[in-house]
């Protein structure tokens, strides 16, 4: 129950799919509550069941309440989501994420009692601070996101920057989060005046009204500028996910940050101009434009990498049609945006263009309808956005994958396409006639819906039923979070080993000599993404990364000669401690024992056996993980060699020259292990697992042709595969870098500039190393 606890809680995983969850309750059992439902007489039934309060003077108020609890858990969702993408210490990471669970969990319950189970004011009241403690996640969220520090300079010319290095595409969600910030005040300052000069409303009720307060207002302007900041948090997320890059991606996310400060400025001046209008046009036309390159960008991105990994030099047509349509997850994010722009941009643009002539005309009823399909198609398509980024993250892989992506884009786009005719149909039929018209309408609504909740529900089906399997998929979320959980939390409960990849008895010998060393010769070397000049001694490094075979013999040696010794689960080996400067949020490691390595964990490949140790078959010659930084250390000392440092590390991987990788500038599925690869160690559910060293070595192992991926001194897996330890550590701090990216990573946190970090006892699955001397 701890680790499942840990999985809902602490892992971004766990924290969107409990969520996405409660969402798709609370839409179920609230759906019930009006349309044909009320009509069958389900919503009496409910409310009886429920002890439902439904007095018709508290509609709106329970609508308010109803869509606030729906999209605080959206924004929680979208929340966790950027904290995983977006780089940042992991201190933010873990706060703004509890926060903003505590915050939406309780503003989600509160305000669902408040508004349909008689309006206890206390409840009301804890409502509120469920949305102020969003309010502060979100203040923490937009100073983790500040992009004119120094610790998260773009370096990478591939990217959108200043000539300063300032990260553009940073500086577009810092500008997404700001303005979430303000345009939440201008919602909550009417709530303030809640029962004080300010009654509940719903904004489709007053848009007629010819004199508004400014009050009413300011909801108005936060309505509209909330859910295009959701989609544009939405599109930035795409963009992190395809790794949007090169002249596109400089383009679009200056259009993006110009585009976000300019349409909410217009919104906001909703409450003193009437030309806040023709301001929200005028960004908006920047947010489209930045996501039409990102549009062009991903689709090509899409067709170049399915036809690398076919192997097809000069596509037809159809052939570059067939690569585009092959991943419905990439593809339908993207196809969403497009159909957004059908079903909503160019609808609210002819309305405001034509709204006097042709909308005004029509009774408040019609233009009611308009504007809540309008508002709901918008919000439902950034949902299935985030649903294709969110399965993609589950590990959605094979026939599963390809039938919940069609089936949501079909379903999606035949429900929106009816939506957004029914809104529209007295523009080209008259109330006398529109019957046949309402009929075919709701029936694709209706199967189009019915198509995308049964799927969503299947999905959150599978996956609840995995939570309660002792040895389910869920396990391999848990042990993703050892960079985040202490190492005891993380041995609480372990289960069995993921299942075995298909590639695991065919390929078991390392592509490269395990026990080879490279010379890497003295001299300077272009280091970073703005390949500053530095300079490193010779040395040697090992040409690929210590495997479990090697490590497994390392551990025998030093239990039975006493230099390590097992206390648990745990193997401990003294370490001489850090210096302790007292520092804020600085740990101390004073000199004692610390864990060399973790057993029982599912992902360990070497595990105890009687006295001594085995290494599961299969596995000899992939690299060790599940190594502590002391672990890699120890293992070097005894050796004779030590960590490399990072820029040794660095020289070793790219060589004198400015390259991304240690092969190029390009990368594709047969140049490395990364997320998604498709490499033959990926399982049916979606585990990547390790591969043997030096497997990219330009042979082909049965239907997968690898590319030689060596370094310019022979060294392999420096890019992919597993993480590796360097000696360097945070000043102050004692995090140790890793370098290489891994199994688990996108590909661009495999470009040999890349870092990232932990504490010296973490301990991974992604996680290995190689030594110097």
């Amino acid at each position: 129950m701890r680790t499942r606890l840990h999985y809902l809680f602490r892992s971004t995983r766990g924290l969107c799919l409990l969520a996405i969850g409660l969402v798709a309750l609370v839409t179920a059992v609230f759906a019930t509550l009006s349309g044909p439902m009320a009509e069958w007489g389900v919503r009496d039934f409910v409310a009886d069941l429920l002890g439902m309060q439904l007095g018709p003077v508290q509609r709106e108020g329970r609508i308010i309440s109803l869509y606030h609890s729906i999209a605080f858990a959206v924004v929680a969702v979208l929340v966790y989501l950027i904290t995983d993408a977006v780089p940042m210490r992991e201190g933010q990471r873990e706060s703004i994420n509890a926060v903003t669970t505590a915050g939406y969990l309780l503003a989600m319950f509160s305000g669902l009692v408040f508004g349909y189970f008689g309006q206890n004011w206390v409840f009301h009241g804890l409502f509120l601070v469920g949305q102020s403690l969003l309010f502060y996640a979100g203040v923490l969220l937009t100073v983790a996101l500040w992009p004119f520090g120094t610790d998260h300079r773009q370096l990478d010319p591939a990217y959108a920057r200043t000539r300063g290095g300032v990260d553009l595409e940073r500086a577009a969600f810092f500008t997404m989060a700001l303005c979430t910030l303000i345009s939440a005040i201008f919602g909550a300052v009417p709530g303030a005046f809640f029962g004080n000069g300010f009654a509940s409303f719903l904004a489709e009720d007053v848009v007629r009204e010819p004199v508004k307060t400014g009050l009413q207002k300011s909801v108005i302007g936060h309505l509209h500028i909330m859910l295009t900041l959701i989609a544009v948090a939405a599109a930035l997320l795409v963009g992190r996910w395809l790794d949007f890059r090169g002249i596109w991606h400089k383009l679009a996310m200056s259009l993006m940050v110009f585009g976000t400060v300019v349409t909410s400025l217009g919104a906001w001046a909703v409450v003193v101009t009437p030309a806040a209008h023709t301001i929200i046009y005028a960004g908006s036309v920047f947010i489209l434009l930045a996501g039409l390159f990102l549009v062009i960008y991903g689709w090509g991105k899409i067709v170049r990498d399915r036809l690398a990994e076919q192997g097809i030099a000069r596509a037809t047509l159809g052939q570059k049609l067939k690569a585009l349509l092959h991943d419905p997850l990439r593809f339908g994010a993207l196809w969403q945006m497009v159909f957004m722009n059908f079903c909503v941009t160019f609808v609210g643009i002819f309305m405001a263009v034509k709204l006097d002539e042709l909308i005004r005309v029509l009774p408040h009823r019609e233009e009611r309808i308009t504007l809540t399909g309008h508002w709901h198609i918008l919000a439902a398509l950034t949902a299935t956005i985030i649903l294709f980024y969110f399965a993609d993250m589950m590990g959605l892989r094979g026939r599963a994958r390809r039938w919940f992506g069609w089936i949501m884009i079909a379903g999606s786009d035949v429900a929106f396409a009816g939506a957004t005719i029914f809104s529209m149909k007295r523009l080209v039929v008259s109330e006398y006639h529109q019957q046949g018209l309402v009929n075919t309408t709701m029936l694709a609504m209706d199967f189009g819906l019915g198509a995308m909740l049964v799927l969503l529900a299947l999905f959150l089906l599978w996956h609840l039923v995995d939570l309660l399997r002792p040895d389910g998929r869920w396990r391999r979320g848990t042990t993703a979070l050892v960079a985040v959980l202490a190492a005891s939390s993380l041995l609480a409960g372990c289960g069995s080993a993921p299942t075995a990849p298909p590639g695991l008895a065919s390929f078991t010998e390392a592509g490269a000599d395990p026990d080879a060393w490279a010379r890497v010769p003295a001299g300077p070397f272009p280091m970073g993404r703005d390949g500053e000049e530095t300079m490193v001694g010779d040395f040697e490094i090992m040409v690929t990364p210590v495997t479990n075979a090697q490590f497994a013999d390392w551990l025998e040696r030093g239990l039975a000669g006493g230099a390590l010794r097992r206390e648990g689960d745990r193997i401990l080996g003294p370490y001489p401690g850090d210096p302790f400067h007292g520092a804020k949020h600085e740990k101390e490691y004073p000199p004692g024992d610390y864990p060399h390595y973790v057993l029982g964990d599912p992902a360990d490949r070497i595990v105890a056996d009687g006295d001594g140790f085995a290494v599961v078959s299969g596995y000899e010659n992939h690299p060790v993980t599940m190594v502590t930084w002391f672990g890699a250390r120890a293992y070097c000392e005894s050796v004779g060699g030590r960590l490399p440092t990072e820029a040794e590390w660095e020289k070793a991987a790219k060589g004198t020259t400015e390259r991304a990788y240690p092969w190029g500038d390009e990368i594709t599925p047969r140049h490395a292990n990364y997320y998604h690869s498709r490499d033959p160690f990926e399982t049916a559910e979606g585990y990547s697992d390790t591969t043997p060293v030096g497997f990219y070595n330009g042979e082909r192992h049965g239907d997968f042709q690898t590319v030689d991926a060596a370094s310019p001194y022979g060294v392999y897996d420096m890019a992919g595969n597993v993480a590796e330890w360097t000696a360097d550590d945070y000043p102050m701090t004692h995090y140790r870098y890793l370098r290489g990216g891994s199994k688990s990573s996108y590909a661009y946190d495999l470009r040999t500039w890349s870092r990232n970090s932990a504490e010296p006892e973490h301990a991974s699955p992604s996680v290995g190393f190689r030594c110097v001397r």
